[in-house]
This record gives structure tokens, sequence and C-alpha cells, in this order.
């Protein structure tokens, strides 16, 4: 077990050991809202389309009233 907090204290120093760390870091990242727009993707695609027919049916001339 100390053998392997060593390895790992060894892998996380150093420039190279950071950059290491860094790259899990925006990898996770990077999973976590891939993740979020797959579950939430009904959601958001239905929230699209609404403000879509909702700009496609303006008719004020852009006067920026919405009567």
């Amino acid at each position: 077990m100390t053998n392997l907090i060593n390895r790992a204290k060894y892998a996380v120093s150093g420039e190279d050991g950071a950059s290491n760390l860094e790259i899990i870091v925006w990898f996770s990242v990077v999973l976590v809202i891939a993740t979020i727009l797959f579950v939430f993707r009904d959601a958001i695609t239905g929230f699209i389309e609404k403000a879509t027919s909702r700009v496609a049916n303006w008719t004020d001339g852009g006067t920026g009233s919405d009567k």
C-alpha cells in the first residue's frame, strides 16, 4: 500500500505530473458535461424547438413589442 501511495505522489509531482493531473481533471469535466447533455437531451431539444417557434411567430417588424 505504501508503494502505491509513493507511486501516486511521484506521478503527480513535478511538471509532468501536474500535466497528467490537469488532463485527468479536464477529461472528468468533459465527461460530466457530456453526461448531463445526454440525460437532458429531450428537454434541451424541446426548449430549442419551443424558442424557435416563438421567434418564428414574431410579427412586430423589429419594434421590440410582442403585440
